[in-house]
């Protein structure tokens, strides 16, 4: 057997050799290779550890130390395998093994740290990808002065943060691999493992991940509690508020209910000894004959019935327990017991997922690592994304924090701003404009188109020649020296001795303030008198302070008081016919027009006063003739119905103000007025210089009485803010840096002004005007082919967004000037006769359209003639309206106002209580 082995044939020995040919380098030299004729093939081929060891068994037998083989096509091979060359050959092998066994456990010890540092960099990221602490830290590093959650225009920067963490994460957990790439951001591979070391040694050694998630999801409900418990604070005191409300409340009631206890004592005295009267008299009245007996037993029937009629009323009245204000009180107290409750039962359900020690302790750990990765994670994130810089750029653009940089002219020279504070009818206005009429060249801006003609009349009457501009009309003088405008149209390209700004507090006016702002920062003039309630001499100051110029203020008092009456009009809330002791001089304030036109018939069937009617509705031009026939004593009509359209443009002389409701309708839900309105309308009452000097206030329904009591009683909050709209320039250039940051393909306007507003960086005290009506009115104008910024100017045009058929004008308006054909006036715009309210409402509705039509002539030019024509249509409309209220009593109406204040109280009662306010 041993001979056959040592006689294997030419053609198995050179199939050994090709197998021993794939051994590693080392072990195939380490075999003779004469050797290889004593296996065979099939041993060699499987491995060269096991041939190996075969070849050391081989090597024991003593008759095979020497083999040798004769002939091999012609060459003589030789074996000359020993022991010792075989244990060499085992020792060589052993090293070998040892050898690739430390590096196989190399490799898994390196796979398993890489592994674990992998778990440690995505938990870190994850971690700092709710840190608000590590997202602010980084902005600073990317010299953003933002925080988050109280700025806005952050989204962009958090999406630049959120991309990168999980890239900045492997490359932490791969630092020795990328030496390059961690020296561009300020680390390396040591400083990298040592970020990720420090974090583990919070306690995220052993099982990051579950550590991890159970820490985020304690932050989570840890905000989640502080904003419970926040709120729950707020609820407390609002329940302790509510609670004092009701205890004063009940109060009042009881007092109530022993007034008029008292009052139904007496009554029912009153009637006894009325009774005991004809007791008394009957013997007398019998004695005196038949008829007169008759006639005084009716009139004493009568007294009886009356006496006892008033005591049933009495007994009967269930306004002291239907009291509005101590039921809505009671309602209020115990929706926000119920809220306490809920919050409090909300707040001992949550179950932490780990203790708080252990979460401060992670967060102290965590928050030592943010200094260390911010910088470089600030250079990550500029490196990575390659539109960040054009980002930049396009938020500079949206900056609105130094709107008084806008106006460089006006900042040459140092201003003098002389703020005239004070209530209605206080003389404010008068001084100011007195200042005015005395100065070399003035501007007057008027927040009404009224109070602008006014103005201009006034100084014409003075012999100042006076340009006369607003939306819809212009007179411009020769050689004028005075400009009267609405406070829109203000001029800040000229240069002004004396500059009026009117009703300044309109400044925070949710949809105009910007013109205040814009008039205020940037007319040029010497002098600037601005005048207004006192509610706004703080950001007035703060405005005055920000362009460095000179404040001055002048108080006003009321040159007379204005008195809240003890009684309501009316002797309960669904009381009839109380508008039957109107006196001259009196003004009704309701909210709606069916109200104003019922209460106007009322009064004209009850009493023998005609009434003027003003509400917001109704052209300029109407309003002021109504208000002119109302003041004049010898016109035939004295008493006035009106909505808050008074409270501001036109001077009348009133008495007396009753409020028919204390709510309205504000276009999208119901309201309560507030303190500011009802001041600035009861305030009309009583004027310098008229039949009525004193003015008084008092309301219809006595539930109202408490809170009118109460608006008068309290001040006026100051304004903080100011409205601020974006200049054309802002809009033309953030445009185009959008389009060149997001693709070349074209931005339509209100894709651009819609992110405008989100991107807008707004400090202190401004804020944007107007959004919503802007991002409206330029979604109509996507397809019109007209430069943005002409679209933009149309945006401002006095368009109602709510109705079609002014949204009709305007796009007929702006698509046919973009096309190059004339705009003209269309067939609905012609006015009809009134033979309904419905019809005068119409008619209305047609002079807004003139009026818009108009505007548009004035800002896209494109034929006089039809210039000529809206004029002419305009008058004619204003002389049907007219007529139509002249003859208000003909048209139809069914309208129960008295219901329909019953209805709007439980409406808005309802609404209330189901979105859970309690104020």
């Amino acid at each position: 057997m041993l001979r056959r082995a040592a006689s294997i044939s030419t053609k198995k020995c050179t199939t050994a050799r090709l197998a021993v040919s794939k051994w590693p380098h080392n072990l195939r030299h380490s075999l003779p290779t004469s050797s290889l004729h004593v296996f065979p093939s099939r041993l060699i081929e499987r491995s060269p550890y096991h041939t190996l060891k075969s070849a050391a068994c081989f090597s024991s037998v003593p008759h095979l130390l020497e083999i040798k083989e004769s002939k091999n096509d012609g060459n003589k091979h030789s074996v000359d395998y020993t022991p010792a060359a075989s244990h060499a050959a085992l020792k060589s092998l052993g090293d070998e093994k040892l050898k690739i066994q430390q590096e196989r456990a190399e490799r898994a010890s390196r796979k398993k740290e890489l592994s674990r540092r992998r778990i440690l960099a995505e938990e870190l990221m994850q971690i700092f990808a709710t840190n608000d602490e590590c997202f602010n830290e980084t902005l600073q590093e990317l010299n953003v002065n933002k925080k988050w959650g109280s700025d806005s225009g952050l989204t962009e920067y958090r999406q630049f943060y959120l991309d990168s963490l999980q890239s900045f994460g492997v490359l932490l957990s791969e630092g020795d691999d990328n030496e390059n790439t961690l020296a561009e951001i300020g680390l390396n591979s040591a400083s990298a493992v040592h970020i990720l070391e420090q974090f583990a040694m919070g306690g995220f050694s052993d099982n990051a991940r579950a550590l991890s998630k159970k820490y985020r999801k304690m932050a989570t409900m840890m905000k989640t509690e502080e904003e419970l418990n926040s709120t729950l604070e707020q609820l407390r005191k609002k329940h302790e508020q509510r609670l004092q409300k009701l205890k004063v409340e009940t109060e009042r009631l009881e007092i109530m209910k022993a007034e008029k206890s008292s009052e139904r004592d007496k009554h029912i005295a009153s009637l006894g000894q009325k009774v005991k009267g004809v007791k008394d008299v009957l013997p007398l009245l019998k004695a005196s004959g038949e008829n007169n007996y008759t006639t005084e037993l009716d009139k004493l029937e009568e007294e009886l019935t009356k006496a006892l009629s008033q005591v049933a009323e009495l007994s009967q009245d269930k306004s002291v327990d239907n009291d509005f204000e101590f039921k809505r009180a009671k309602a209020e107290a115990t929706n926000l017991t119920n809220r306490v409750n809920a919050l409090e039962s909300e707040i001992s359900r949550l179950k932490w997922p780990i203790t708080q020690d252990e979460f401060q302790s992670i967060t102290e750990n965590v928050m030592r690592i943010v200094p260390q990765c911010a910088p470089s994670l600030a250079k990550f994130i500029t490196n990575r994304h390659d539109d960040f810089d054009r980002y930049r750029q396009l938020e500079m653009h949206t900056d609105l924090t130094s709107p008084h940089e806008w106006y460089p002219h006006s900042r040459l020279d140092k201003r003098k701003i002389t703020f005239h504070a004070g209530p209605t009818n206080s003389g404010k206005t008068y001084n100011a404009l007195q200042r005015l009429k005395q100065a070399e060249k003035g501007m007057y801006l008027a927040p009404l188109r009224l109070l602008a003609a006014e103005t201009y009349e006034s100084l014409t009457a003075e012999g100042i020649y006076t340009d006369l501009l607003t939306g819809q009309e212009q007179r411009k003088v020769p050689f004028s020296t005075h400009r009267s405008s609405t406070v829109e149209l203000a001029c800040i390209e000229e240069d002004y001795d004396v500059v009026v700004i009117d009703e300044i507090q309109m400044l925070s006016d949710d949809f105009r303030g910007f013109a205040w702002t814009r008039a205020l920062l940037g007319v040029r003039s010497k002098e600037i008198h601005v005048c207004g309630g006192a509610e706004a001499i703080d950001i007035v100051k703060k405005l005055t302070a920000m362009c460095g110029d000179e404040f001055q203020l002048h108080q006003y008092k009321r040159f007379s008081d204005l008195k809240v009456l003890s009684q309501s009009f009316a002797k309960s809330s669904t009381a009839k016919g109380s508008y039957a002791r109107v006196e001259p001089g009196d003004c009704v304030v309701a909210f709606s027009r069916n109200d104003i036109f019922a209460i106007k018939r009322e009064i004209e069937e009850l009493t023998p006063y005609k009434c003027c009617v003003i509400y917001g509705a109704l052209p300029p031009h109407v309003r002021s003739e109504q208000a002119r026939r109302f003041n004049d004593p010898n016109s035939g009509y004295d008493i006035l119905v009106a909505s808050d359209a008074i409270g501001m443009g036109l001077n009348l002389s009133i008495k007396r103000i009753i409020f028919n409701s204390m709510f309205k309708n504000n276009g999208e839900n119901i309201v309560q007025l507030d303190h500011s309105a009802v001041k600035q309308i009861a305030g009309r009452a009583g004027r310098r210089n008229s039949p009525y000097p004193h003015g008084e206030c008092t309301t219809r329904d006595p539930n109202d009485m408490a809170h009118l009591r109460k608006c008068m009683r309290t001040e006026i909050k100051p304004l903080k803010k100011a409205g601020l709209i974006p200049t054309p320039s802002h809009i033309a250039q953030f445009n185009q840096h959008l389009e060149e940051y997001g693709s070349s393909k074209k931005i339509e306007l209100h894709q651009t002004l819609r992110k405008f507003s989100e991107m807008a960086t707004l400090k202190g005290a401004f804020f944007l005007c107007r959004k919503r009506s802007i991002e409206i009115v330029s979604h109509w104008l996507k397809d019109i082919n007209m430069t943005p910024l002409e679209k933009f100017a149309i945006c401002m045009s006095p368009v109602n967004e709510s109705c079609p058929k002014s949204r009709r004008v305007l796009l007929r308006y702006v698509e046919k000037y973009s096309s190059g054909k004339t705009p003209g006036i269309h067939s609905s715009m012609r006015p009809k006769p009134a033979k309904s309210f419905e019809h005068l409402s119409d008619l209305c509705s047609v002079h807004h359209q003139l009026e818009l039509f108009l505007w548009l002539q004035n800002k896209l030019p494109s034929n006089a003639v039809e210039v000529v024509r809206a004029v002419t249509l305009k008058e004619r409309t204003i002389d049907m309206i007219n007529n139509g209220l002249f003859n208000a009593e003909k048209l139809s109406l069914r309208h129960d106002y008295i219901s329909k204040d019953e209805n709007v109280k439980r409406k808005w009662a309802e609404e209330r209580r189901d979105e859970g306010h309690d104020g």
